[in-house]
């Protein structure tokens, strides 16, 4: 999911040989990404009227996803801004291997509105 060049700079040993250490490197000084999503057709799929409602489960301490770009892309104005957000610290990455059954039952309740959670 993610290397970062200090990992391969001897912290993880499965990430520091084979090539690796000059992968994160290479990745981590590479700046002409093209856009992950596009912000404008996330917008529109979830306007008032149109074809998806959408809710998340965010953990606010996941060692894997920044909870600062999770807020950023829900706040107002941003690309998920009517996704409905649960921030919860209850369960870690793992929480749909954890507790799957109870995880999706909240978010697919929150995105039917049927289960309300402050977001």
């Amino acid at each position: 999911e993610m290397v970062f060049p200090w990992m391969a700079d001897g912290d993880f040993a499965e990430v520091s040989g084979f090539g690796m250490k000059a992968l994160a490197h290479s990745l981590a000084s590479k700046d002409d990404w093209e856009p992950l999503y596009d912000a404008d057709s996330m917008r529109r799929a979830l306007a008032n009227g149109g074809p998806c409602k959408a809710a998340a489960a965010v953990y606010y301490d996941d060692m894997y996803v920044d909870f600062d770009a999770c807020m950023k892309v829900t706040a107002r104005g941003g690309p998920l801004e009517k996704c409905k957000v649960w921030i919860t610290n209850d369960y870690q990455h793992s929480g749909l291997r954890d507790n799957g059954a109870e995880i999706f039952t909240k978010i697919l309740g929150m995105a039917k509105g049927t289960i309300r959670t402050p977001s």
